[in-house]
């Protein structure tokens, strides 16, 4: 499943508009999950609505992952830069579909054939002063530049991709996704359960029939809950796959949501309704389960059950449910299923979720009043990833927040987003090495059972951490603000650093083994060797000066492994000045040229800390290797995770 598909549509999206993708001109981005949020009355569900009609009636032009189109363009570019007799004219203009540019391609007849002649001349010419004078002679007796070799490389792979892309586009038609639309009237019990004759289904299914007579939706389209008996009985009636598809939804269930005691849903024949036993518990009518796990089966158990690939529409998802179920549902829909969901909601805590998952996308509805014509108004729908004015919409005050069981104090948002990834893969690795404190650990939620605090570097000492009691608070103390006002049950992860700061010992006593000290300078420290040795690569320029300009990056090779290794884990310096390092041993062994009088060196570091510098920056393209690469935790990192699990399970139990 592509995690990113960006539509083009054929006419302007009618009563809808925008600068960022409702229009010809320019692309709509679709991601696995995609959540609409605004005011009340702003239009989200009806533009969710409309959307999926366009969809429908084949509103869209440009319907295939954007991935593809950015590879061709990689193509184009190499062939241009490599070839001046045979470079194609690709169109840079989003109108253009990839079946276009396909076909252009294949017009030119003998294009491929063409272009790898004219690649290998290129090549026969850069190697001239090879004796014979001829690529051939150079490749069989090895006695090619590497430049060569990986010029040959490169535009072998790049070939092999061209003559696949047709096939890949084929197999990726977004029309044959089905379509299922989940309005807010949903219920497991049925309204009216007398009435078992097919020709009265508008009485036997109302909650359905309301909604195919108000949106003009094809039954097989709608979920409402009231065909979830069906499918339980007909399932576990039927095929020994199907039965076991339901025993899979059920272990998923109980791990996302009932704390992983097993649970088994009945469909009970003699009362028509179903039921439920969890753990060793009686068994017992679903309608006396609570209201928010009625709807989390709602909300599942279409998307789990339907194998092939459909597009599910969800009207405020959050309903009846505890903030931390939010998030939980949506990692459920998102690692447990292979569909695309667009939700309207009017969550806060869906936001955090942007930052830690690259396969969501936020979108924001407002009504705004057009100029021309008094009292008339048109939908603005836009792209608003890291808009903080979207709180105000969802109605957030400071009172909102601060409902976790427990809280992890860190320096700051970079450090927030390196433990994200953390503490999932500790827990991926946990899995392998101990079931049972897996199964313990991985029922925690992010929101509910804990939540992280940002304390902005030296503002650690501003807060007091030894009141445990609110009748003690005294704010006007000369003392730090204290945090019992704010959050329960604090643990403090701190950089090396704090040592030195006046207040290290006082807050130590206060915390004690609520507090953690990295073993290094900083947690950029803990990160893992092989992220920082590409992170390095892709920073670096070639000649290793400060004015980089268009020069090319250094170049990795396996034999520069040597010059990286894991003391930095210990280090009292930061990961910047430890790269900095690396490159002028690279120097010192002319793997990089001196520097000339007049320049000066690249650097990696920042400052007299000697903390890597675009911090920020260089935080976010980690996490993205994070997803991409493989890597594991360092030793110093599974100390970290396995003291913060420590503390969220004491606080939890």
């Amino acid at each position: 499943m592509e995690e990113t598909i960006k539509l083009w549509f054929k006419e302007r999206y009618t009563d809808f508009n925008s600068g960022n993708g409702l229009n010809r001109n320019s692309p709509f981005e679709l991601k696995r999950l995609n959540i609409i949020v605004g005011a009340n009355n702003a239009g989200k569900s009806r533009f969710m609505r409309e959307f999926i009609f366009k969809l429908k009636i084949n509103s869209v032009d440009f319907k295939y992952p954007q991935a593809y189109k950015d590879y061709i363009s990689i193509i184009n570019s190499f062939i241009c830069n490599h070839s001046s007799k045979h470079q194609l004219e690709i169109p840079d203009n989003s109108l253009y579909s990839l079946e276009d540019i396909v076909r252009q391609w294949q017009n030119t007849g003998s294009f491929l054939t063409d272009t790898r002649k004219a690649i290998e001349a290129h090549i026969t010419y850069r190697t001239s002063s090879i004796k014979y004078n001829t690529l051939e002679y150079a490749i069989v007796t090895g006695k090619l530049p590497h430049e060569v070799r990986k010029l040959i490389d490169d535009i072998n792979q790049l070939i092999e991709g061209l003559s696949n892309i047709k096939n890949t586009l084929d197999s990726l038609s977004f029309k044959a996704l089905k379509f299922y639309y989940i309005d807010s009237l949903r219920s497991l019990r049925k309204l009216n359960s007398q009435i078992t004759s097919t020709d009265a289904e508008s009485e036997y299914y109302p909650l359905l029939s309301r909604t195919i007579t108000d949106y003009s939706f094809e039954k097989d389209e709608i979920i409402s809950g009231e065909d979830f008996f069906g499918l339980l009985t007909d399932s576990l009636l039927g095929k020994p796959e199907e039965r076991q598809r339901i025993q899979s939804y059920q272990e998923k269930l109980s791990h996302y949501f009932f704390n992983n005691e097993v649970i088994t849903i009945i469909p009970h024949l003699r009362t028509d309704s179903i039921e439920i036993k969890i753990g060793e518990a009686e068994q017992f009518p679903i309608s006396k389960l609570g209201d928010g796990l009625q709807q989390i089966i709602i909300l599942t158990y279409k998307a789990f059950l339907t194998t092939e690939p459909s597009f599910f529409f969800i009207e405020e998802p959050e309903m009846h449910l505890h903030a931390g179920y939010v998030k939980q549902l949506m990692k459920f829909l998102l690692n447990e299923t292979d569909h695309y969901y667009m939700a309207t909601s009017h969550s806060n805590y869906l936001l955090d979720m942007i930052n830690e998952d690259k396969r969501i996308a936020l979108y924001r509805v407002d009504k705004k009043q057009m100029s021309d014509e008094e009292n008339k108004y048109e939908t603005v729908i836009k792209r608003c990833d890291g808009d903080r004015t979207i709180l105000r919409t969802l109605g957030v005050s400071p009172s909102s927040v601060f409902l976790a069981n427990c809280t992890i104090w860190i320096e700051g948002i970079t450090d927030r987003l390196y433990f994200v990834q953390y503490l999932k893969k500790y827990l991926e690795e946990l899995k392998t090495t101990d079931e049972e404190k897996w199964q313990d650990y991985s029922r925690f939620i992010d929101g509910y059972h804990y939540a992280f605090v940002e304390y902005q570097g030296s503002n650690l000492d501003h807060w007091d951490f030894e009141v445990d009691c609110p009748d003690d608070v005294n704010s006007s103390s000369d003392k730090g603000l204290p945090a019992i006002l704010t959050t329960s049950h604090a643990l403090v992860v701190a950089d090396a650093d704090l040592r030195g700061k006046p207040r290290f010992t006082e807050l130590q006593s206060q915390l004690n083994d609520n507090m953690i000290i990295t073993q290094g300078k900083e947690t950029e420290n803990t990160l893992p060797t092989n992220l920082l040795k590409k992170k390095f690569f892709s920073m670096c320029p070639e000649n290793g000066l400060s004015s980089q300009g268009r020069k090319k990056k250094l170049e990795h090779f396996e034999e520069y492994d040597e010059y990286f290794d894991n003391r930095y884990e210990t280090s009292d310096l930061g990961i910047g000045d430890y790269l900095d390092n690396i490159l002028e041993a690279m120097r010192a062994d002319e793997i990089v040229p001196d520097i000339p009088k007049d320049k000066s060196s690249f650097i990696f570091s920042e400052g007299g800390q000697k903390t890597i510098k675009n911090k920020s920056e260089f935080c976010r393209d980690i996490v993205g290797l994070m997803e991409e690469e493989e890597w594991t935790l360092t030793e110093s990192a599974k100390l970290i995770c396995e003291k913060i699990f420590e503390h969220i399970k004491k606080n939890n139990d």
